[in-house]
């Protein structure tokens, strides 16, 4: 039996080469996370990399074009006292690119849409647990905001069902979309350069033959009754939609780009 004295020598001598911290254990990390902090970022910042004679002439004509316009404004000027309900705000100025403002996928959200369950409810539990399948995490329910009679929707029945991931388990999703979803289907070439909603935030859909691909899917597929297709919305950093596409292309989104017709003759 060891004394107070002597267990107190036993554990100073057994750490005493290693320091002490309070802070989590980072024991793990995704791939894709390791490999946006240690390679991406830095590539990022050098492609993004404007000259300061380059940023203040697109500075001053993009002024000079703005003043040009509302000089040249016709019509009758809004009424200031009168609250205008759509209000166009100016995006925000592109900050010189850094090492610590390069852009970043901020948060990932899958979002099934399941139009059975107008009908009946209970449909919607094959879409959550499809969504507890493919994260790892449950889903939230998202009800009617407003009626509609058409479609024989009331307010406050249950439609959707949709997951936020962010950190570790964001990057592990996308990793089994980009490495393996997306190169086993057939008929999916990329995302358009045209695509995005301005903001350098991009939106993938797929139909429920993409669902199977999954590797959690594949065993468990023929036990789900019902099998939709899925939204998959990625939220970025980035203030435009250029910046988005290069870190998404970085990370292995692929982007169709559109084929040029063929010329008649050749020019040698």
């Amino acid at each position: 039996m060891f004394g107070m004295q002597g267990l107190r020598r036993v554990v100073v001598g057994a750490g005493a080469g290693r320091l002490f911290t309070t802070s989590a254990a980072q024991g793990y990390q995704a791939r894709l996370n390791q490999f946006y902090h240690n390679t991406l970022r830095d590539d990022m910042m050098i492609l993004q990399y404007v000259p300061p004679s380059v940023r203040a002439r697109t500075e001053a004509a993009e002024e000079a074009r703005m003043k040009e316009f509302k000089e040249n404004m016709t019509g009758t000027p809004p009424n200031p006292l009168r609250k205008h309900k759509i209000v166009r705000r100016a995006k925000p100025k592109i900050p010189e690119p850094t090492a610590h403002n390069s852009p970043y996928v901020d948060k990932v959200t899958v979002h099934i849409r399941c139009k059975e369950a107008l009908k009946n409810k209970h449909h919607l539990l094959s879409a959550m647990m499809a969504l507890q399948v493919l994260t790892g995490k449950r889903g939230e329910v998202i009800k009617a905001k407003n009626d509609a009679a058409p479609w024989k929707l009331r307010k406050g029945m249950p439609i959707s069902a949709k997951v936020e991931l962010t950190g570790d388990s964001m990057y592990e999703f996308l990793d089994k979309l980009i490495e393996v979803v997306l190169p086993r289907m057939k008929e999916y070439n990329g995302l358009r350069m045209d695509s995005g909603d301005g903001a350098g935030n991009f939106t993938l859909g797929f139909d429920n033959s993409a669902i199977g691909l999954f590797p959690e899917m594949e065993m468990v597929y023929d036990m789900f009754p019902l099998i939709t297709g899925f939204y998959v919305n990625i939220k970025t950093t980035a203030l435009r939609n250029p910046s988005g596409r290069l870190l998404l292309s970085g990370l292995g989104v692929p982007f169709l780009h559109a084929r040029k017709p063929k010329s008649e003759g050749y020019e040698l």
